[in-house]
């Protein structure tokens, strides 16, 4: 964009007052004058001259330091007819001379009286430009000053004179895109050493090494690093998994107390009936003294110790390291921007060693999203069974995709979605003197423009804020080329109340400057997640693979202290790898973040929240308490086919018989212990009395008092037995459903094959 805002602007000398700039060589042409100098952003300047030439020759003289961007920018052209004209300059001058003398031959201006005049154009190193900006909102007093629901917007920009030589009269200009820079020898000779090959020479072309995608068993691949390893027994199972103890743990703990208190009778529900939850199917048993039996999973070789108050401690020491090196791997994998393999390993004896490995993987791929990995960062790989490894896991990182911009060899889909590098173009609108040594303001736009006070909560960025919106203002970018990055200072009603530091403003684009932190806005955030399964890929024995729904959830209430309605914009940014489920309708982008607007009216409060969603792969008993829970919201959900949903919808009534029967049971138990030790009050009540000669009307009172509560115990113990021939029969129907349900809305493409 080479669009000229002339109307908007005028430039200002700033000599007054200023230290003295270290200056510079720079290139002379026989004392030929500057015309022009635009200024960019990537390290250089752009300078036109123009020169009359009488005797066919132009010498030129170019400061050795800036000798090679001469060369490579360098044009030279008759101003007339616009035709290139020829460059030569001797290579014999002292090496250590401080200018490279060069002579332009102009053939158009060789004979006698004839001139000719020339264009000579060329870019060499200079400071960057500086932008600055003002914002002045309306002044109350003086409504008529700018319109309603407009804004005074000014934008200078700062240029250095450092080039060691004035400017005088000359057209100054400023501008910004996305050009690259850089240094090039165009001065040095080179020679090329070349090879000497007789005619009978032979050789022979070793094959290249060949490589694994992901560095091979062994060793790492190139831009990979080995990060961290976990063992088996360092990798937490979630809640619902086949191998997670700890549901069943919380109903071991109650029986056990249940039996400390002498309640010997007591039967505690197994996870098989998912009344107790212990996320692995097996039997409950009536001895005199309670006990808890569980059946191992298929997969395991021999039943795991159930002597929780012995295990849980090395246990939950080995859950902890692994948790603790999963915490402190995830921060420096968002700090490094670094995309994390996660290889599972199995053991060669255990059942099921391909499932085993990958199930692994993803329980920790799983966890560094929890602490904040995007989900797009980790990838999972499943090793199975090699020899030598344990089963566990073990994360490799590969280094960072390489700056598109750097080279050809980059990654140029790594920032596809990245925001467009805009264009700017601004100038003075009346030649313009610059002494050498000082520094200019030109002015590049001053113009009313939408806008108005807003706030804005940014609990992302490095110097954002969790619990207050910061006082905004939200404006229009009115010209044609973008704003740079640069510090605002705002006023309003004749004063200054703040400054911000803007982003990069595309050309009639929106954006929300922060500039105070008034705390008259005031933000609680919460947070939580939730599981929500949307596909069944695999079913084994009552051993369930299923796409997750992980649901993260941020709740904000803000509450204005304000007696004036205002209008809020909330910050969020997506993270790749996850969708955005619920969110305010108003909406705009920027950058990689959405502004989400929120009104607010004086001292109102007001509850949003932000839902965004990322698939995880679980594995599940579906015996469990927790798998059952997100089962009943799967079934109503549209995600399951007719057939499934039938047969799912009999599994959960099924289970729901299995909980009402076995709490039926603990009520009639206890129950019965009420009624036994009323009996055995009365039967001492009795017993005393039989000493007592006037007793009688009472002792058979008492009696009969005995008599109908021993029958009420046996009408218990009776609805007792009932009820566990019915608690037997549906822990069969159970365990039935469970076998015959199917997926038939699975695809078979998902199945794992070792």
């Amino acid at each position: 964009m080479r669009k000229v805002l002339a109307t908007f602007l005028f430039a200002t000398a700033v000599t007054a007052c200023a230290p003295r700039v270290a200056t510079k060589t720079f290139v002379k042409v026989d004392q030929v004058a500057l015309g022009r100098v635009v200024v960019y952003r990537n390290g250089v300047a752009y300078y036109e001259r123009k020169a009359l030439v009488t005797d066919g020759k132009l010498t030129v003289s170019v400061p050795r330091d800036r000798v090679d961007d001469f060369l490579k920018s360098l044009t030279v052209a008759d101003a007339r007819t616009q035709q290139p004209l020829p460059v030569t300059f001797p290579r014999q001058q002292a090496g250590d001379g401080a200018f490279l003398e060069m002579t332009l031959e102009v053939p158009m201006a060789k004979g006698p009286g004839q001139t000719a005049e020339v264009t000579l154009t060329y870019v060499t190193e200079s400071p960057v430009w500086k932008p600055s900006y003002r914002i002045a909102f309306p002044d109350k007093a003086n409504p008529d000053k700018t319109h309603p629901g407009n804004v005074m917007l000014e934008g200078w920009a700062i240029v250095d004179n450092t080039s060691g030589e004035d400017w005088k009269d000359v057209e100054v200009g400023v501008g910004s895109s996305s050009a690259m820079s850089f240094r090039y020898d165009l001065w040095s000779v080179r020679t090329v050493e070349r090879e000497t090959l007789a005619s009978d020479a032979q050789f022979a072309v070793a094959p290249p090494t060949a490589v694994s995608p992901y560095g091979g068993g062994g060793g790492e691949g190139q831009g990979q690093m080995f990060v961290a390893e976990l063992g088996d027994d360092e990798i937490r199972r979630p809640l619902g998994h086949p191998d997670n103890l700890e549901e069943a743990k919380d109903v071991v703990d109650e029986s056990l107390a249940k039996l400390d208190e002498g309640e010997a009778d007591y039967e505690v529900a197994t996870a098989a009936t998912g009344s107790g939850g212990g996320g692995r199917r097996g039997t409950a048993s009536k001895p005199t003294r309670p006990r808890v039996a569980a059946a191992r999973p298929p997969a395991d070789p021999a039943p795991p110790s159930m002597d929780y108050r012995r295990d849980k401690a090395p246990r939950q020491t080995r859950f902890a390291d692994g948790d603790r090196k999963i915490l402190g791997l995830a921060p420096q994998i968002i700090s490094r921007n670094q995309n994390v393999v996660i290889e599972g390993y199995a053991d060669p004896d255990e059942p099921g060693s391909e499932l085993r490995a990958l199930d692994r993987a993803n329980i920790v791929r799983n966890q560094l999203i929890d602490a904040g990995v995007p989900p797009a960062q980790v990838k999972v790989v499943n090793r199975g069974v090699v020899a030598g490894k344990a089963a566990g896991v073990r994360m490799i990182a590969e280094t960072p995709a390489a700056d598109p911009t750097a080279g050809h060899g980059g990654d140029a889909s790594a920032t596809a979605d990245a925001a467009p590098v805009g264009e700017s173009y601004f100038r003075s609108a009346t030649p313009m003197s610059v002494a050498r040594g000082t520094s200019v303001m030109v002015s590049m736009v001053r113009q009313q423009t939408q806008g108005e006070e807003v706030y804005l909560y940014d609990a992302e960025s490095d110097r954002g804020n969790d619990r207050f919106a910061f006082r905004a203002v939200r404006l229009l970018n009115p010209t044609d080329s973008t704003l740079e990055t640069g510090p605002v200072t705002v006023y309003g009603d004749g004063r200054y109340i703040g400054e911000g530091l803007t982003e990069p403003i595309p050309p009639k684009a929106a954006v929300v400057v922060p500039f105070a932190l008034d705390r008259q806005v005031v933000v609680d955030r919460d947070g939580s997640t939730e599981n929500q399964v949307s596909r069944l890929v695999t079913l084994q024995r009552g051993i369930l693979t299923a796409e997750v729904q992980h649901i993260k959830k941020t709740k904000l209430t803000f509450t204005s202290r304000l007696h004036v309605p205002t209008k809020v914009y909330v910050r969020h940014t997506v993270q790749k790898g996850w969708m955005l489920l619920e969110a305010p309708e108003v909406h705009e982008r920027l950058g990689d973040a959405t502004l989400f607007e929120i009104q607010l009216a004086a001292g109102e409060t007001k509850v949003v929240e932000l839902a965004e969603a990322t698939p995880l792969t679980r594995t599940l008993d579906l015996a469990s308490p927790t798998t059952l829970d997100m089962m009943k919201v799967f079934v109503d959900s549209p995600n399951p086919s007719p057939e499934l949903k039938k047969q799912l919808q009999a599994l959960l009534a099924i289970h729901r018989e299995v909980v009402d029967t076995g709490e039926k049971i603990i009520s009639l138990r206890q129950r019965a212990g009420e009624y036994r030790e009323r009996m055995d009050e009365l039967n001492a009540q009795i017993v005393s009395l039989r000493k007592v000669k006037k007793a009688g009307a009472l002792q058979k009172s008492l009696q009969d008092k005995m008599v109908d509560i021993s029958e009420r115990v046996q009408q218990a113990t009776i609805d007792i037995v009932e009820s566990q021939e019915q608690l037997m029969l549906a822990k069969v129907r159970f365990q039935d459903a469970l076998a015959e349900l199917t997926l038939p809305d699975a695809a078979a493409k998902f199945a794992i094959t070792p």
